[in-house]
């Protein structure tokens, strides 16, 4: 297999709601992540693990980019959200764990790795099976935990967890994934840490200055944002890995990410995934 461009690595899901159990959509950072490369006409390549039924020609354009580890499930959740409109999630089923052996011998040296986990798939140091270009990790998996058996309330860490990587380029966490006194911590996980904060749009911080940048939000600016946010800060760190890779400017590839994550929001799944081209950036900018 030759090697693509991105490798996004970690399970796909089905997301489901209370009281339409049956009503399944498909899910998980690594499909978002691969949707955005394709739309930036970046070739990626999936490893995950899941059954045979989960809808992978969907988010990989060839069967020879994708290495499935085969499970009787695919990883779901139940997203309820509590009177304050904060989301609880309820574990129904996971997906396989994925060992570095799994992982294709050409795909060991992308030129961008993106890694999402969602249920403790894969080990905290799994960035050393990698010489990648540039990198980014979206951790929150890293943080769940739940009982057996299965469904489970899922609880969610805000520290990161012990032995976790400390060399990536790029983390990117939701502000409810951070505790007061942990920030220091999450720093010292990559060179970019960026916390997102909603319709707030996000902070990023880098390893050169203390105070963080604000990253606006372009959810106003957007016809029809905020129609279904599952995976927007998925969509936000794969369109920042690519961006940053492709300019260096971190700064400049948050932003960016921002206006990806907005359109993203527009319609449910990766449906609504686009790249801004340049006269819409100018127009989100000003």
């Amino acid at each position: 297999m030759n090697a693509p461009d991105l490798v996004a690595i970690g399970h796909v899901t089905w997301d489901v709601l209370p009281g339409a159990l049956d009503e399944r959509s498909a899910g998980g950072a690594v499909a978002f992540a691969s949707a955005t490369a394709s739309s930036f006409g970046v070739s990626a390549a999936v490893v995950t693990s899941c059954a045979d039924d989960y809808p992978i020609a969907d988010i990989v354009d060839a069967s020879a980019r994708c290495v499935r580890i085969p499970s009787d499930d695919t990883s779901t959740f139940e997203n309820r959200y509590d009177a304050r409109g904060d989301r609880v999630q309820v574990l129904h089923r996971r997906g396989g764990d994925i060992s570095v052996g799994d992982i294709p011998e050409a795909w060991r040296s992308p030129d961008m790795l993106f890694v999402g986990p969602l249920t403790q798939e894969l080990p905290v140091d799994c960035l050393s099976w990698f010489e990648a270009r540039a990198t980014c990790v979206v951790p929150q998996g890293w943080l769940r935990s739940w009982t057996e058996p299965l469904p489970s309330l899922v609880e969610v860490s805000k520290s990161p967890p012990a032995g976790m990587s400390a060399g990536w380029d790029i983390c990117v966490i939701s502000e409810l994934e951070v505790k007061r006194g942990s920030l220091g911590e999450w720093r010292e996980s990559s060179r970019f840490l960026v916390v997102t904060k909603g319709e707030d749009g996000a902070d990023l911080y880098t390893d050169e200055q203390r105070e963080p940048v604000s990253v606006p939000s372009f959810a106003g600016m957007v016809e029809g944002s905020g129609t279904d946010t599952t995976g927007a800060g998925d969509v936000f760190a794969a369109a920042m890995l690519i961006r940053y890779a492709a300019t260096g400017d971190a700064k400049g590839a948050a932003v960016y990410a921002s206006a990806c994550a907005a359109l993203s929001t527009r319609a449910p799944s990766w449906s609504a995934v686009e790249v801004p081209n340049p006269e819409m950036l100018g127009r989100l900018t000003g």
